[in-house]
C-alpha cells in the first residue's frame, strides 16, 4: 500500500490534505480516486490507514483508522559522509541511507573534499522523503548542517566511531562486535578517501578503521556496502 509523508495532524479520524506537492501526487502522478486507501505517516513514528472521501480543486479529504504508533531504536546510525565531487553519487548515497535506516546524516568536509558546499537543499529533504515513503520507514532521518573535520574531532560523538581504508585498517568490518543498544558513527571518506593524517586522527579519539574487502571501492559503493553491515546484523 502507498505510504505518504504528511504534516497534518493525523492523531484524529480525519486529514485534509491541502499541501500542493502531496495533493499533486496524489491526485495527478497516482490517480488516486474516492475511496483509495493508502498509509499516512508524520515521519515522527505515527502511521494510520486513510480512505480517501473527497477529492476536490484543492484538498483531499481522508477518513483515519487503525492508528499505529512506532517506537524509534535505540541504537542510531549516525553517517559522517564527505560531501563529494559529483553530486549525484551524493544524492545516491542519500538515498540508500534512508533505505538502509541511518538516523542522521551529517555532511563532513574533510581534507580531500574538492565541494564544500551542500547545493539544493530543497532537493536532497526531497529524495530523504521519496525514500522513506519508499521503503515506509516510520521516522525520517534527519541531515544536518556541513560539519568540517576538525570540530568532528572536538565534538566526538558517543558509541563506536569507524572509518574504512583499504590501505591502514584494524580489521575487517564484518568481524566487528556490535551491540544493538550502542550508537555507530560511520565515516565516509571522498573521492580519494581519508588522509593518514586523518586516519591517525580516527585512532586518537577512539575510533576503529575497517576494510570491506581486497578492492578499492568508490565512495558511493563503501558506503552502501558498510552501511549494509552494519544495519542488516
Amino acid at each position: 500500500m502507498q505510504h505518504f509523508f504528511t504534516d497534518q495532524d493525523i492523531s484524529g479520524d480525519h486529514a485534509v490534505i491541502t499541501d500542493e506537492e502531496l495533493f499533486h501526487q496524489i491526485k495527478h502522478v497516482l490517480r488516486f480516486e474516492k475511496g483509495g486507501e493508502c498509509i499516512l505517516m508524520n515521519g515522527k513514528g505515527m502511521k494510520a490507514h486513510a480512505k480517501i472521501e473527497n477529492i476536490d480543486k484543492k484538498a483531499i479529504i481522508m477518513a483515519l483508522t487503525k492508528h499505529e504508533e512506532v517506537k524509534p531504536s535505540d541504537r542510531k546510525v549516525n553517517l559522517y559522509i564527505a560531501i563529494s565531487k559529483k553530486p549525484a553519487t551524493f544524492e545516491l548515497i542519500l538515498q540508500k541511507a534512508t533505505e538502509l535506516g541511518v538516523t542522521n546524516i551529517i555532511p563532513l568536509v574533510t581534507d580531500r573534499c574538492q565541494i564544500r558546499e551542500v547545493r539544493n537543499q530543497k532537493r536532497l529533504l526531497y529524495i530523504i522523503k521519496e525514500a522513506s515513503e519508499q521503503c515506509e520507514r516510520a521516522f525520517l532521518p534527519e541531515i544536518h548542517e556541513i560539519l568540517k573535520w576538525d570540530n568532528f574531532l572536538k565534538n566526538k560523538p558517543s558509541g563506536k566511531i569507524l572509518t574504512g581504508d583499504a590501505r591502514m585498517y584494524d580489521l575487517k568490518l564484518s568481524e566487528l562486535k556490535i551491540s544493538n543498544s550502542e550508537n555507530i558513527n560511520l565515516v565516509i571518506g571522498p573521492e580519494g578517501g581519508l588522509t593518514d593524517k586523518e586516519l591517525t586522527d580516527v585512532h586518537k579519539i577512539g575510533g576503529k578503521i575497517f576494510i570491506l574487502g581486497s578492492t578499492v571501492l568508490r565512495m558511493e559503493t563503501a558506503a552502501i556496502a558498510a552501511m549494509s553491515i552494519i544495519l542488516c546484523r
